[in-house]
């Protein structure tokens, strides 16, 4: 949305808001704002697909991993749903509409425009939902860490469901809205940041702290491990799109409309690469923190396929837990496995020498 719509008032002539201040024109910005977001769901589409067929290539699944794919589904759905609303506009605007295609976008009280904010508005909670999630994790299931994020999205919701219906309470083909409702747009936007930014810090904090720990044992990861790490594990994508977002907003340009609209589809995209991170099991945090008690780091993608993360043992509590073989246990009284071996094949030695 353009900064000019968010400076609309009562009683200003529709020709000045309309002006193009870059350029590209609203419904130009519109138009490859729509072929740009087609662009990022076929990413967001193949993306699935992988992630489809690695879980059901899985002969048993976990419950963290059943819990991913439904709200990573859920997202992908919305994305879909965004997808095709732009297209209706787009035929609308230029097709149906008796009016220009930059007065139509104009016009934030048509269903397909409100339809648009709610579907990123559910796509923004199960998506942020997810990273806290995560984040919850990274934090050793501690609640109190949570408060803040948890309701930083509540507020963030909250701000665009009373967007919407503020935009709903104005008559059908309302080009000029009150001030009230700039404002309110300007603040669904920002918190949408503003949540990202916060659970995004979070959880590169506690990456950059456990892994801080083990390269003060003289263990390091790799360069391409750790950025996976920083940029996936933590969501650092989103909040970044947000930005450029936030800057081609600053400056008044109608290219803004490119990137407004195909925030959704990035928006969708983050939790399929976590996932499938997770499933890969490159998770750098979950590899350095399984492995403090043994001093070698091994990251899980190196474990084979089919074992079981340290994601999905702290998450589902469900899993047969196993006992460890004591290779060098601390008791004197203790013997080791090979000390327990030798031992019988003495008595066999022996047994044999008997007359």
């Amino acid at each position: 949305m353009s900064k000019e719509k968010f400076e609309l008032e009562f009683g200003q002539p529709i020709d000045v808001v309309q002006r193009s201040t870059g350029q590209l024109t609203l419904a130009q910005g519109r138009m490859f704002g729509a072929l740009y977001e087609s662009i990022l769901y076929g990413i967001n589409f193949i993306l699935f697909l992988g992630l489809l067929y690695m879980f059901f290539q899985e002969k048993k699944t976990t419950l963290s991993q059943r819990i991913r794919l439904g709200v990573v589904t859920t997202v992908f759905l919305l994305c879909t749903t965004h997808l095709a609303a732009v297209m209706r506009g787009l035929y609308l605007a230029f097709f149906v509409s008796d009016v220009s295609p930059d007065t139509f976008y104009l016009d934030h009280t048509q269903t397909v425009d409100l339809i648009q904010k709610g579907v990123y508005a559910a796509a923004t909670f199960f998506a942020d939902g997810l990273l806290i999630f995560r984040a919850y994790v990274i934090f050793g299931g501690k609640w109190p860490a949570m408060i803040l994020p948890l309701l930083s999205l509540v507020a963030t919701v909250g701000l665009w469901a009373a967007l919407i219906h503020a935009y709903t309470q104005q008559p059908p083909g309302t080009t000029l809205f009150p001030h009230k409702i700039a404002q309110l747009a300007l603040a669904s936007f920002a918190m949408s940041f503003i949540t990202n930014v916060i659970i995004t810090i979070m959880i590169c904090v506690r990456i950059w702290l456990a892994m801080r720990r083990f390269k003060d044992t003289g263990i390091s990861t790799s360069f391409y491990k750790r950025f996976i790490a920083f940029t996936v594990e933590s969501g650092l994508l989103y909040p970044l799109v947000l930005l450029i977002t936030a800057v081609f907003f600053s400056l008044d340009n109608n290219g803004l409309e490119i990137l407004s609209g195909s925030n959704t589809q990035v928006l969708g995209i983050v939790p399929i690469l976590l996932s499938l991170q997770l499933r890969l099991n490159l998770s750098a945090y979950d590899n350095v923190t399984a492995n403090t008690k043994i001093g070698t780091l091994e990251f899980n993608s190196d474990v084979p396929v089919g074992q079981t993360s340290a994601y999905d043992v702290e998450l589902d509590r469900a899993l047969p837990t196993r006992k460890a073989i004591k290779l060098n246990p601390a008791g004197s009284g203790s013997e080791t496995m090979g000390d327990s071996l030798h031992s019988e094949t003495k008595r066999g030695e022996s047994h044999d020498l008997e007359p």
